[in-house]
């Protein structure tokens, strides 16, 4: 531990001695009018116990802690008592009690109107920090919240008033708090008022800051100026000198380590119906949350075979008394009970309580997910409804999408900042898709085409750049088809386990159009198990049937040449980084700016393989794997050099490769590099253009402007036109606070614990990726433009740069994929089997979004009661009375 550390903790200890203390330094010297007090004045007052009794009340704190009340003390002389008054202060962990030894002079008046006043509001900022303290003296004041009392909190339940020109005026509650361009509150955490002085404090400035803001008006005398009150916070909190303030002050912080039914019998039948219905919930949370089928052909009670409902209903009453007595009244009861809840009409209207592309039912639907961020300064993108759409064109899909945010009260026309879709004409069109659409009504909503459905269309540019390149895919198409019949892939597992017995076994994965890490995953399973692949091709080239000897005979021929082999490596190096970057961008946190910035990386790795060297590297390697797997072919074969005939006239002849090694570099190796460099170039364009007008806000761009590097002024143009209600004059003034102290701030904070790990769900995988690249140290300790979002929430200095956040806010709203909606289809094709196809729409949208939507945390008790609201008869079934 260094000297620093080492005093910081000293300081820390002291204060919390200070806290636990039951005699603690006077806090006299804390007060601006320090009062002196003489030994012979102590004690002996000549009023009756009555009389003082009625004048002393209890005074109460602005923490809601109550200040000791006159005691009575035996001293010889009946009609004298002496009064301690407690004072109770409140600090950041805990609350602390200070035991004041104060003497009560002669006027019980002037105690109770200017004494108690003051140690009913222990933080005034009128009586702090107007001398010198010890270190662990400031560290105790600092840590206490700011003095904001409410009106009832004060002498009359009123704030004082009085007569500023011809008009009386006070002090109101509404100035602790600020109105932010998007129309949100946040509370003022400098303003600070004195009840014993009536003003106005900064205690930011008062507390924290330099010479030039402690000699600021409101920090070093405070304001009474009511008339003019609103104009002279805003104009504070827009100075530069307060904003350096608020950032000492989480730097200070930042340092600190601080300690951290019975029921009625009338009632009884509802609560016994409510237990029921509870259960029932429960059991329909679990099913929908496991894609289980609820119903089968056969529901009735005597069957030996019902549905996954219902006996799952009867297993858990082997447990549950209270259902086991209401399925047993069930069984018995020779008329038909009215209530069940355990109808297929109940089940819907439970579903429906708690809560694209075209599915087996051949119905086209659209998914809406929406991207935000939570109180908690984290992005979260939630399903909001799944609806079917009867017209497949851009005003079709647009004018669900305006009925779905009528539904849910959603304002998209001026609430929408960004928008994400896949490739589909009918979503991204320029004209007639509802991208258009949508930005006719509201033109700040950026359209970004999903980063994964571009990378899918690169890796696709990749495998048909050309001929042999096509060839060698489809080999693979036809050899994994090839092996996925059920004896085959049998074969293949058990030479396997001959093979490689201490690996786990593989099947073959197939192909897929919209699962963009599948290429990726099949050369994998190739090359790992490619011994294995061959004895296999061997033993069923064998086979006495001839279509299976025939194409095992050819398969085998084709993998084993060499072409084969450097295709096939040549591929894996490159899906070597293609793969994990698609795994990056399916993550719910990712920034936009952090997912370009994969993108070009990702291109920057690829465009080092085109040289010589890597060439070299790569034909090397192809060597040793075929000696390894003892294949015929180490190396291309030889061909016999076709010279074409010269006509007559001609003078020059075509240059022809003889070289293998050259023919390769020149068709194949540069050819497919070229074409998957210039790809990720061309159809990123348009997500580099959004970048260039929001770069001014990259974590890059910060630490630069921290460094001295000038700010363009043009870059807050676009932020202008894209923020609505953004300041920008004091934007440019709080970016330029902020960045000069960026990297102190970075500093105090362990950039690590900003970052999250991510799980990205697959239908047949769970994959767990982290979302920093790579393993080195760089790549886990680099901060991103969320990470700046939660430390200005961190470090409290939202109020402090309003303009700041809502930019930070904004951007880290923008979605670089659509990725989620895509995973509510792949659960649509769990939940809607060809099985379940029947299903109404209904019922599928309340299993959809309880089977995307599993963190979402459930209230059962209203739940109940909103069902309970759905009919009468339920009501009387399940509500109190």
């Amino acid at each position: 531990m260094n000297d620093t550390n080492w005093k910081r903790h000293q300081t820390a200890c002291n204060v919390s001695k200070l806290k636990s203390s039951k005699t603690v330094t006077s806090l006299l010297s804390y007060m601006t009018k320090k009062r002196t007090i003489n030994d012979e004045d102590e004690v002996r007052l000549s009023l009756p116990k009555d009389t003082l009794k009625d004048k002393i009340t209890t005074a109460t704190s602005n923490y809601g802690s109550p200040v000791t009340p006159l005691n009575k003390l035996n001293t010889g002389n009946a009609n004298t008592i002496v009064a301690p008054i407690d004072l109770v202060t409140n600090s950041i962990a805990s609350c602390s009690q200070i035991n004041m030894s104060l003497i009560i002079l002669t006027d019980i008046s002037n105690i109770v109107e200017q004494d108690v006043r003051h140690f009913q509001f222990p933080n005034d900022p009128s009586i702090v920090l107007d001398s010198k303290m010890s270190p662990e003296q400031f560290a105790y004041v600092a840590a206490l919240q700011p003095c904001q009392p409410k009106a009832s909190e004060l002498k009359g339940c009123i704030f004082p008033t009085r007569m500023q020109g011809k008009w009386l005026r006070s002090f109101h509650e509404e100035h602790y708090y600020k109105k932010l361009p998007n129309g949100e509150f946040v509370k003022r955490t400098w303003i600070s008022y004195s009840p014993s002085q009536d003003k106005v404090y900064c205690i930011v400035c008062k507390q924290f800051g330099k010479e030039d803001a402690k000699s600021h008006q409101l920090a070093r005398f405070g304001s009474d100026d009511w008339s003019h009150i609103s104009f002279k916070l805003k104009s504070h909190e827009s100075n530069s000198v307060h904003l350096e303030s608020e950032i000492r002050r989480a730097m200070f912080v930042s340092n600190q380590r601080v300690v951290s039914t019975i029921f009625e019998s009338s009632n009884r039948n509802v609560a016994e119906n409510r237990e029921i219905v509870r259960v029932i919930f429960e059991s329909l949370i679990y099913l929908a949350r496991q894609n289980i089928a609820f119903r089968g052909r056969d529901e009735s009670w005597t069957s030996n075979n019902q549905c996954n409902f219902i006996e799952l209903i009867k297993f858990i009453s082997k447990y549950n008394p209270t259902l086991s007595s209401h399925l047993t009244k069930i069984q018995n009861s020779k008329k038909k009970n009215r209530l069940t809840f355990l109808s297929n009409l109940s089940q819907n209207n439970m579903l429906h309580v708690l809560d694209t592309t075209t599915d087996v039912s051949n119905i086209e639907q659209l998914s809406l997910v929406i991207r935000f961020i939570n109180e908690n300064e984290e992005v979260e993108e939630r399903l909001v409804a799944l609806e079917t759409v009867s017209d497949a064109r851009g005003i079709g899909m647009f004018n669900v999408l305006c009925n779905i945010c009528q539904k849910y009260d959603i304002d998209w026309e001026k609430q929408l900042c960004a928008q994400s879709y896949d490739g589909a004409s009918s979503m991204q069109g320029q004209y007639s898709g509802v991208r258009a659409y949508i930005q006719e009504k509201n033109p700040r909503a950026i359209y970004v085409w999903c980063f994964s459905h571009i990378l899918n269309l690169v890796v696709v540019d990749t495998c048909d750049t050309s001929k042999t390149m096509r060839n060698f895919f489809g080999d693979l198409q036809s050899l994994i088809a090839f092996l996925r019949a059920r004896k085959r892939t049998a074969v293949f597992l058990n030479h396997q386990k001959i093979c490689y017995p201490e690996k786990r076994v593989c099947r073959m994965k197939n192909f897929s159009t919209t699962r963009w890490t599948s290429h990726g995953r099949a050369l994998t399973v190739i090359f790992e198990k490619y011994k294995a692949l061959t004895n296999t091709l061997k033993e069923l080239s064998n086979s006495t049937e001839r279509d299976t000897s025939s194409v095992a005979t050819n398969l085998l021929s084709t993998i084993s040449s060499f072409q084969f082999v450097t295709h096939l490596l040549l591929m894996k190096n490159i899906f070597k980084h293609t793969t994990p970057l698609s795994m990056y961008l399916q993550s719910l946190s990712l920034d936009f700016i952090t997912a370009l910035t994969m993108v070009d990386n990702c291109a920057k790795k690829l465009s080092e393989l085109r040289n010589e060297q890597q060439l070299d590297v790569l034909l090397a390697e192809a060597k040793t794997f075929s000696l390894e797997n003892e294949l015929e072919e180490v190396w291309f074969p030889e061909k016999r050099v076709q010279r074409r005939k010269k006509m007559a006239g001609e003078k020059t002849n075509d240059e022809i490769v003889s070289n293998a090694k050259d023919n390769f570099k020149i068709q194949v190796y540069f050819t497919v590099l070229d074409q998957i460099c210039t790809s990720i170039t061309s159809r990123f364009e348009g997500s580099r253009e959004i970048l260039s007008d929001l770069s001014l806000l990259s974590v890059d761009r910060l630490i630069a402007a921290s460094k001295g590097c000038p700010i363009p002024e043009d870059n807050f143009v676009y932020l202008d036109k894209w923020i609505p209600n953004v300041q920008i004059d004091q934007l440019k003034l709080e970016y330029s606070t902020f960045a000069y102290s960026f990297l102190k701030l970075k500093s105090n904070i362990e950039i690590e614990k900003l970052h999250e790990k991510v799980i990205i769900s697959e239908s047949d995988e769970d994959t767990s990726v982290d979302t920093d690249e790579g393993n080195s140290e760089e790549n886990k300790t680099k901060m991103t433009v969320l990470n700046v979002l939660k430390l200005l929430n961190t470090f409290n200095l939202i109020s402090a740069f309003p303009n700041m956040y809502m930019a930070y806010k904004f951007l880290c709203t923008i979605p670089a994929t659509s990725v989620s909606s895509e995973r509510t289809f792949s659960k649509l094709k769990l939940i809607k089997t060809r099985i379940r196809s029947t299903m109404v729409q209904k019922r599928l949208d309340s299993l959809m979004l309880l089977s995307c939507e599993k963190d979402v945390i459930i209230n059962l008790d209203e739940a109940i009661n909103k069902y309970a609201n759905t009919s009468k008869l339920l009501q009387e079934a399940l509500l109190y009375k």
